[in-house]
């Protein structure tokens, strides 16, 4: 606390002394004033100084002159002493201790002033003291926790209330102990979250919520935020409000569909269901119970039930065949009367003879289920039980998909039993097809029934037959890579060991050829450019590692991928004096349960050295030397250049004509490689060409494959499809080489395509692959080519997905309908538009309208074509709108939503004019609203022309003549800004002024010597404007009249008067 001022009130006394018998007076002065700290400042600062003057300031000699003496006689409170001190000869006032205000508020003290000679003659004055307040504690609120309610249906602005009945508003008290608690804190309560949608008023001791925004039920029920106060300086704790949004009926019962057709018999029951309606309501509580009822069409032989929606027969009808009902049935809410929502749909119902003749029926066409292959023979697999109209006995039977007999299917119950083991190595899936037969003719449906076969791990893995394979690897080089070990654990299993093309510098002397001999049984060799292991198990992990210790050093395995490596540089020439051949075991161990015994292969590998380095030629871009060309050396192999050739620009080996050698035949080609430099470089190097039998060549089983749809949804390496070709004694390496952009990959041993990233039917809903198969020997001799019978084109559809949600194509519709206008009336047409396709791109259109006072909407829609249509009177209503959302949603309802909204103005005649043309109302149909709506958005930006009415051309008096050679079109304006009709006048300049604009644009359409006559007002408004002048006319005839009238009898009156005082006078 400090004290801010002091004032000191003077109460001056003057004395006589009679003893020494003169007059002497003593004065104070009357205000003082001073500014002091909570702290201990003293002296304290008074402002003037406080002084007591003595009147006796001449007494001689000054030795004599009496001294004050200054001191607090009393004061207010009590203690006073403890807080305040004054200096006896000075009058400094001294601070002892600081003030409280909230103990004490002021001070009231009363000071004296005497002199020092026994003679006091005292003065006195009052001084008061005011304790102003010093912002030193922070504000608080009387609670902890507040808990508010507001309606969904709330208007903006509305107080927050403190119960959910919405009687009492929720009072918000923040208090500050530097202020009195009757006066207003002024503090500053600010929110952390939310306060776009809440605000706080801003002054009062009692603080409110208030609505900034609407809130919606559906969307957010509660919400949660902390708020806290400040006075600037200080702040508060934070305190927690929760606001609880209570539902309001702002949701429409809303049936899936917009009718229903359904066919029942002559011979139906009462109580059997004919359809199962159910209209859904996003609102809660009774505001989201749906009720039933039907409106009409019913003719007394159909019920509803209340709340399910259940229609059925009524007991004692009897249905006539042929007969057809048309049923309106309404779904409606249960809240207040006021505000009850509804919906109405209609049911067709045809009435057909009996159907004594239907087969069973099954639950579902399809079943899909899972089987372990480790299921014991026995079990039950699933129950497809079959229902029967007439409940005849039904028989089941598997009709095809099983020809080994692994499944069984009870005849009378439809219990599906596994009646074999599964092996999922032999066979990984079943399509079983399913009869149910009552034993009529045409007694009989089927079902179809999909069994996976999942694994368990019932295979170790095996190496197979491989015959030797020639790997290299580069001298003197350390970590090289030497070949890959591949383990397949089937009966005949495989471990391949495969090469990998390496390129080489031009001048290196010399290559390791590192030869692996498998001379294990079960040993067989592929090519495979995955680093995994193939397992016919499907959680299989199989490790790799080298069993022989000594080659350890030399040698290393990757455990994951196989990958055969070097250690060591080698040199071929200091192996020679002790060998250059390494023989060690490789095994292969599946680890999925740690009981299977390892695969193991023989690995020998043999250094040699060869003198057979393929040239390359370097070619730098960009200079005269880039551009190189290839020519046959016609002299060194005079009989293979007569076989082969060689493309001049590419550098491709072509065969000069059809081959007739015998297999396995070498030819030499010598190619040189030049360029168009000055002078002119080139190289040589040496082709071998190895003819290879037709049996090594690859054959498709297809020249074409088909994939069923990939959905654009499907997670990368999804599989689209396996693809197969076939060769003798040869493993096959599959490839694709034309139309893939990244999107796929092929299994390069089992054939299997599946996805490599993302796809998108938007952008590619179709790919053709052009997929090669070869066999090892011919890749791993890089001898790879394409030919008809090795190649096959591969087509993949892409399954659109719903992806995309629907797209208005304005984001804010303006429409008007006139005061006039019949229930029913189309006032616009909204359209969304979805990039997906088919079922996912049909639009279902509802609107959201703001709750009414009497409960009606105001407009409906046309669910499937988005026409917005009235539903009430708009009588007298003019000049003011309606705002309301219009929801698209795709997949006929059930997909993905957008919203736009929609404004539609009320409008009557007195905001319309005429536009006069002389061709028929047909020509101007076309591009009649845009031509025009573009020159009053001249004017008014995102103005809406609305065209209200198109006919022949009116006119003659009161306009009752008719010209159908020459047309009026009747339009109004509406305003963005204020969404009201522009008004007549301004319409009239907007258009009038542009008249010959207008018209060269409308020349297209009107045709040769078609024009715009005129912009005229409505017929009823001239009506209207002649009927108020004649109204006019006539008013001031009967005024004339009556005038003419009053002159006319003032004469009379005249006449009467001095007659009868005549009378009188006689």
């Amino acid at each position: 606390m400090f004290i801010k001022s002091l004032h000191l009130h003077n109460f001056l006394f003057f004395q006589i002394n009679i003893f020494r018998k003169f007059f002497f007076s003593l004065s104070v002065n009357n205000v003082f004033s001073m500014s002091l700290f909570q702290g201990r400042v003293n002296p304290v600062n008074v402002t003037p100084p406080i002084q007591a003057v003595d009147q006796d300031r001449n007494i001689q000699p000054p030795s004599d002159r009496p001294g004050i003496l200054y001191s607090i006689l009393i004061g207010k409170p009590a203690s006073y002493a403890e807080y305040f001190s004054l200096n006896q000869t000075t009058a400094e006032l001294q601070l002892l201790k600081p003030i409280s205000r909230e103990q004490y508020q002021h001070l009231d003290l009363v000071i004296k002033a005497e002199q020092d000679n026994g003679h006091p003659l005292p003065a006195f004055a009052n001084l008061h003291i005011e304790v102003l307040d010093e912002n030193n504690q922070a504000p608080y609120f009387q609670v902890a926790t507040y808990h508010g309610f507001i309606s969904e249906s709330a208007l903006l602005g509305t107080t927050i209330s403190s119960s959910a009945n919405l009687s009492t508003p929720l009072t918000i008290i923040a208090l500050d102990n530097d202020i009195e608690e009757t006066k207003d804190p002024m503090v500053r309560i600010s929110l952390d979250n939310y306060n776009s949608i809440f605000a706080v008023t801003p002054s009062g001791i009692a603080r409110y919520l208030t609505l900034l925004r609407p809130v919606d039920h559906e969307e957010q029920p509660s919400y949660a935020f902390t708020m806290t106060a400040s006075d600037g300086v200080q702040e508060s704790s934070p305190v927690t409000v929760n606001i609880t949004v209570i539902d309001a009926n702002d949701n429409t019962p809303t049936f899936p569909n917009v009718s229903y057709n359904v066919n029942v018999y002559t011979d139906m029951h009462p109580g059997n269901t004919i359809l199962q309606l159910s209209a859904v309501d996003a609102d809660e509580g009774p505001n989201g119970l749906v009720s039933y009822k039907i409106l009409a069409g019913d003719q007394g032989h159909f019920t509803i039930n209340d709340y399910t929606g259940r229609i059925t027969v009524l007991p004692g009808v009897n249905l006539t065949m042929g007969r057809s009902y048309a049923l309106t049935v309404r779904a409606s809410d249960n809240g207040p009367a006021s505000q009850r929502r509804s919906s109405i749909t209609t049911v067709y119902i045809e009435v057909l003879p009996p159907n004594n003749q239907s087969p069973p029926r099954f639950p579902q066409l399809i079943y899909s289920l899972e089987v372990s292959e480790a299921m014991r023979t026995g079990a039950t697999l699933l129950n497809i039980q079959a229902t029967d109209r007439e409940r005849d006995l039904i028989t089941y039977t598997i009709l095809r998909g099983d020809p080994n007999s692994i499944f069984e299917v009870s005849q009378t119950s439809g219990l599906l039993l596994l009646a074999k083991s599964l092996d999922r190595e032999l066979t990984d899936h079943y399509t079983l097809t399913v009869t149910a037969s009552d034993g009529k003719p045409d007694g009989t449906s089927t079902a179809t029934v999909n069994i996976m076969v999942t694994d368990v791990n019932d295979n170790d893995p095996e190496f197979g037959l491989l015959l030797p394979l020639n790997l290299t690897v580069q001298e003197e080089e350390a970590n090289a890579f030497v070949g890959q070990v591949k383990v397949r654990p089937v009966t005949t299993g495989f471990v391949s060991i495969i090469n990998v093309t390496r390129s080489f510098d031009l001048f290196r002397k010399s290559l390791i050829n590192a030869e692996i001999r498998i001379t294990h049984p079960k040993c067989f060799g592929h090519y495979d450019s995955l680093t995994q292991a193939l397992d016919p198990d499907l959680d299989a992990n199989i490790t790799y590692r080298i069993r022989t210790e000594e080659a350890r050093e030399l040698f290393a395995v990757n455990s994951l991928t196989g990958e055969l490596r070097v250690l060591h540089s080698l040199d071929f020439e200091k192996l020679l004096p002790n060998g250059t051949t390494w023989n060690f075991v490789v095994e292969a161990v599946d680890g999925g349960s740690g009981k299977m015994p390892p695969g193991l292969a023989s690995v020998t590998v043999t250094v040699v050295y060869l003198f057979s380095v393929l040239s390359f030629f370097v070619i730098f871009q960009g200079t005269a030397a880039s551009r190189v060309h290839y020519k046959v050396d016609l002299e060194q192999f005079p009989y293979s250049t007569s076989i082969f050739d060689v493309e001049e620009n590419s550098g491709n080996v072509l065969t000069r004509v059809n081959l007739n050698e015998e297999p396995n035949t070498k030819f030499s080609l010598a190619v040189i490689a030049y360029d168009d430099g000055e002078p002119v470089k080139f190289n040589k190097t040496l082709v071998e060409i190895t003819v290879l039998q037709p049996s090594i060549i690859p054959v498709f089983t297809q020249e074409e494959y088909r994939f069923s749809p990939v959905s654009e949804n499907a997670p990368v390496g999804t599989i689209a499809g396996v693809i197969l070709a076939a060769a003798i004694n040869q493993t096959i390496v599959y490839s694709i080489i034309d139309g893939n952009e990244g999107e796929f990959i092929v299994n390069n041993i089992t054939g299997v395509i599946s996805t490599a990233k993302p796809l998108d039917y938007e952008s590619n809903s179709s790919y053709v692959l052009r997929v090669e198969a070869d066999s090892m020997r011919v890749v791993s001799s890089n001898l790879r080519a394409p030919s008809k019978s090795n190649t096959a084109k591969v087509f993949i559809d892409v399954q659109d997905e719903n992806d995309h949600p629907p797209e208005f194509t304005k984001p804010f519709y303006l429409g008007g309908v006139a005061e006039d206008a019949k229930t029913f009336t189309s006032v616009l047409q909204v359209q969304a538009m979805d990039k997906d396709t088919g079922n996912y791109s049909a639009m279902l259109y509802r609107l959201i309208i703001p709750p009414t006072t009497d409960g009606k909407d105001g407009f409906v829609i046309e669910p499937f074509t988005g026409v917005i249509k009235t539903a009430i009177m708009y009588r007298n209503m003019r000049r003011s709108y309606f705002k309301f959302d219009v929801v698209a949603t795709d997949d006929y309802g059930v997909g993905l939503s957008s919203s736009a909204q929609v404004v539609v103005s009320v409008v009557n005649q007195l905001d319309m004019q005429v536009v006069v043309s002389n061709v028929p109302p047909t020509v101007v149909e076309q591009n009649k609203d845009q031509i025009l709506e573009r020159y009053v958005q001249d004017q008014i930006p995102g103005a809406k022309v609305v065209v209200e009415s198109i006919g022949s051309r009116r006119f003659g008096e009161g306009y009752e003549q008719e010209d159908y050679s020459k047309s009026d079109l009747m339009i109004y304006a509406i305003d963005p800004l204020t969404n009201r009709a522009l008004s007549r006048q301004e319409l009239f300049k907007f258009l009038d002024g542009k008249l010959l604009d207008i018209n060269k644009e409308f020349q297209p359409y009107l045709g040769r010597g078609g024009r715009i006559l005129e912009i005229r007002t409505p017929d009823v408004v001239e009506s209207v404007k002649k009927a108020v002048q004649s109204v006019g006319y006539t008013e001031g005839a009967l005024l004339a009249l009556a005038v003419i009238i009053i002159m006319c009898c003032i004469p009379a009156i005249l006449i009467v008067i001095i007659t009868y005082r005549q009378v009188l006078l006689c």
